[in-house]
């Protein structure tokens, strides 16, 4: 694969004070020797040496009241003289007012071209009603929603935290849901929804210092729907190692190419004008 082709689906570029102390959960409670600067001109200058040529940027509300300023912040970056194309991604919070609102404003005013929903840190679930207008205008503009399933805060899942996800699934039938981190350590019961649900993707991006893992046989199968991602730059895991995680796949060429690159590319060009 050229590595004009490599897009990393599931990138932090967050605003100041937010994206400092995001760092320092990692740095300073966890302990973690990250793999990648804060600097977001040093970040993507660090993933274009390892062939990342695109990346998707996701913004995440914690709270509500802080969606739009975060979307806006979003959006400047991906307008930044960058080393890499960075794709804006959105967010928003249930406890938002008409959060269906700041979500268009993103995508038609401000180009946003992926929404994300983090509900473990938000502790919000994806069948939140207030999220209910969302869900249909993503399905009316095809509009990608990374969703980090959960309800802890620190990100640790438990065996049904993707439960409401599979019932978002069924309920939003034309929803590109692209289950962050592949839903691990849940893989497995996040293979069986992709298998229920072919509007469903999943992104093979680590947690922290753990690498995704899902059986060559269901990858091959579910190739078209796998996408790749790195969580830089609060990562141990560089990009080139994530890289060769899915090579060692040992997946026919096109398969390899999809994941690495095509199947992103594809979402995004599909999204609505």
């Amino acid at each position: 694969m050229s590595v004009a082709e490599v897009v990393d689906s599931h990138v932090h570029l967050l605003p100041g004070r937010l994206g400092a102390k995001v760092r320092t959960i990692f740095t300073d409670v966890g302990g973690y020797d990250l793999a990648y600067p804060a600097d977001h001109a040093a970040v993507c200058e660090q993933l274009a040496a390892e062939g990342v040529a695109v990346v998707w940027t996701l913004p995440y509300a914690h709270r509500p009241g802080v969606a739009d300023s975060l979307n806006r912040a979003s959006t400047a970056t991906a307008a930044a003289d960058l080393a890499v194309q960075v794709v804006a991604g959105a967010t928003v919070h249930p406890g938002d007012d008409a959060p269906v609102t700041l979500v268009r404003r993103a995508v038609e005013d401000d180009g946003a071209r992926v929404l994300k929903l983090h509900c473990s840190v938000g502790r919000f679930d994806p069948l939140d009603p207030a999220l209910a207008p969302v869900w249909d205008y993503v399905e009316e503009t095809r509009l990608p929603v990374v969703v980090h399933a959960g309800r802890s805060p620190d990100g640790v899942g438990s065996g049904d935290d993707l439960l409401p996800l599979d019932e978002t699934a069924r309920r939003h039938p034309a929803a590109r849901i692209v289950i962050a981190h592949c839903g691990h350590d849940h893989e497995t019961d996040a293979v069986a929804i992709l298998d229920r649900h072919p509007n469903v993707h999943a992104d093979l991006t680590p947690v922290v210092n753990r690498l995704v893992q899902v059986p060559a046989a269901d990858a091959a199968r579910l190739a078209d729907r796998l996408l790749f991602g790195t969580d830089a730059p609060n990562t141990e895991v560089t990009a080139a190692r994530c890289r060769a995680h899915v090579e060692a796949l040992g997946l026919v060429p096109e398969a390899t190419s999809a994941i690495l690159g095509g199947n992103a590319r594809r979402l995004v060009a599909e999204v609505a004008d």
